[in-house]
């Protein structure tokens, strides 16, 4: 070794060490600025954890005093809760923002998914019903890796309603677990303050190929060319520069309102106006709600209001066949199928009537994977096309739509139920003479995020059945910012990408506490995921621009399908007016002065 080089690998390991060094003092600067959480598991008890039924199993094994679970689910259930075990905690009544954090150590032995990962869902309970329960999601790698989950209280937990559940029913699969810690924090602690596992998804990167070939579908299936001739007294009005922008778009792009909000003109229907062109009703058309008679004033009042202001309106729902969602007047007569028949079709004939001509489409039926019980009082499922044949009759202008949750959420894994749901359509339009028009999917994303590319995936196989698809109630969990504000863009991007999606409708508007939706804050400001919609709606999707008219007055352009504002100045004043762009038509558009 000469001198230089061995004076240049001095150097290096002079600039390692110095690195290493300063790595230390950090990682030790962050560890001493971590608050101390006091873990709530009993290690006494998680060394005999189990599982019930036939779906899965857990084998416990403890090497060097630490205790490890392979655990393996055999077969997939129908529902991922069956194969299902909660982790035995130190219980503790908490109040509301209260911060906990879950760590594991995991590992992938076998795995079923393309990915060749195991999956495990983690349910952090609050209340004594499924409402309450904060879920994510966690796919495990193949080599042993620390998970951190940190959860915040979004409600006051009484002790008894404290819970850490781990739910694995996914398909075939097996993986190792070690040192689980749930820990809870003092008061003041935040959840920044916690170390988290990342969450990403596949295509999330900026120059990703899917990305770029949707946007080159929208360029052609959401834009068209146009002509405008301008005239005045017969002439044409040459050389006038003219200020052309798209004021609403031609494709629906909604949130859910409430009828009281609208009637009131409150702060979450003033937000709704400055970002959207469309919506659908929440609980207002419900049957349990339309049997109140001073809330179906409302509703219809509402309805009223909406038809002057130009909105259309997507029905919600006509049929939704569980007992949680019908009135008692049904469960009453279980044994009377017939008395049934007749309560459901007697609303569904009724609500139609009182709605007729302010509905632009229906969701007609509601949820019939998981809500079977109308299906078993009546032996069949006929009592759900009888609703599409009343509808067709009532109301024939209005589209009539199926809607279903779980399609393209949960990671867009879920082939069982995406083929229930598309069998169940074409049973329906076998048995009704081909009445469904429209396909409702749900898009509730928790944080497994399904990758922009099964997302369209998913599209495109309801696609075949030759019907519109709406993207009918997009939420988000996540509440990291960066991450929300991109997969909401990305899923936008997507879904507006493909040719047989005709509207996009998120399922909120105002921030509500919840966290699921927030265009807008609690500030009326624009919130996370309303930075991404209007980033597109209200900008990139948003055709402006200035063209000069030529001597035959006309200007030429292309832009997004919907209703423009034209102006220009003529003699000191500024002359406007209105002109709409739609698919297929290629006529000049001639607009007289």
């Amino acid at each position: 070794m000469n001198y230089t080089h061995g004076n240049l690998l001095f150097k290096v390991k002079q600039l390692i060490l110095l690195v290493l060094y300063f790595v230390g003092c950090i990682s030790f600067g962050f560890s001493q600025q971590l608050p101390k959480g006091k873990n709530l598991v009993n290690d006494q008890k998680i060394q005999y954890l189990k599982t019930k039924g036939e779906f899965s199993k857990i084998t416990t094994s403890k090497e060097n005093e630490t205790v490890s679970f392979l655990i393996e689910t055999i077969k997939e259930p129908k529902f991922i809760y069956n194969c299902a075990t909660s982790i035995p905690i130190e219980k503790k009544s908490y109040p509301k923002g209260t911060v906990f954090l879950l760590s594991y150590d995991a590992k992938t032995v076998t795995a079923s998914l393309e990915t060749g990962e195991a999956k495990l869902l983690w349910l952090f309970k609050q209340l004594p019903s499924y409402k309450g329960n904060i879920a994510s999601t966690q796919s495990i790698s193949s080599d042993w890796q620390t998970y951190y989950i940190p959860f915040e209280a979004n409600r006051p937990i009484a002790k008894e309603d404290l819970g850490i559940v781990m739910q694995y029913g996914f398909r075939p699969q097996s993986f190792l677990l070690k040192n689980i810690k749930f820990e809870v924090f003092p008061k003041g602690t935040q959840l920044a303050q916690l170390p988290k596992t990342k969450i990403t998804y596949k295509g999330m990167e900026a120059n990703a190929e899917w990305r770029k070939l949707a946007n080159q579908r929208i360029e052609s299936i959401r834009k068209g060319n146009f002509t405008v001739q301008f005239t005045k007294d017969g002439k044409p009005v040459s050389e006038k520069v003219v200020k052309i922008e798209l004021k609403k778009h031609l494709f629906p792009f909604g949130a859910r309102m409430h009828a009281e909000d609208i009637v009131n003109n409150t702060d979450d229907y003033k937000n709704f106006k400055k970002a959207f062109n469309s919506l659908v009703l929440g609980n207002d058309l419900k049957i349990k709600r339309w049997k109140n008679k001073e809330k179906r004033e409302t509703t219809l009042k509402a309805l009223e209001i909406l038809q002057k202001e130009g909105f259309p309106v997507k029905g919600h729902v006509l049929v939704w066949p569980g007992f949680n969602y019908l009135p008692t007047s049904i469960k009453n007569h279980t044994e009377n199928p017939e008395k049934v028949i007749q309560i459901i079709e007697n609303h569904v004939k009724s609500i139609l009537e009182a709605t007729n001509e302010k509905i632009s489409h229906w969701d007609v039926v509601n949820e019939a994977y998981t809500n079977r019980d109308l299906q078993k009082i009546t032996g069949s499922e006929d009592i759900l096309y009888k609703a599409f044949q009343i509808a067709a009759q009532k109301q024939p202008k209005a589209r009539r739509f199926t809607n279903e949750y779980g399609i393209i959420s949960k990671g867009g894994i879920d082939t069982q139920k995406q083929q229930w749901y598309y069998d169940f359509i074409k049973r329906i339009d076998e048995n009704t003479n081909g009445l469904v028009q429209g396909i409702g999917i749900q898009s509730h994303i928790g944080s497994d995020l399904t990758p922009p590319e099964r997302v369209l995936e998913i599209l495109s196989f309801y696609a075949t059945l030759g019907k519109q698809i709406s993207i009918s109630e997009f939420t988000m969990d996540i509440q990291d910012a960066e991450i929300r504000e991109q997969y909401t863009r990305d899923f936008m991007i997507a879904a507006f990408s493909h040719p047989n999606v005709v509207e996009f409708l998120f399922w909120g508007n105002t921030e509500d506490g919840r966290g699921k939706c927030d265009i807008f804050t609690k500030e009326n400001e624009i919130g996370i995921m309303g930075k991404a919609f209007f980033s597109l709606v209200h900008d990139a999707w948003k055709t402006k621009f200035n063209s000069t008219t030529s001597k035959n007055g006309t200007l030429v352009g292309r832009g997004f399908y919907g209703e423009y504002e034209y102006s220009f100045v003529e003699d000191g004043k500024v002359v406007k007016g209105t002109f709409e762009v739609k698919p297929r038509s290629k006529r000049t558009i001639l607009i007289e002065l």
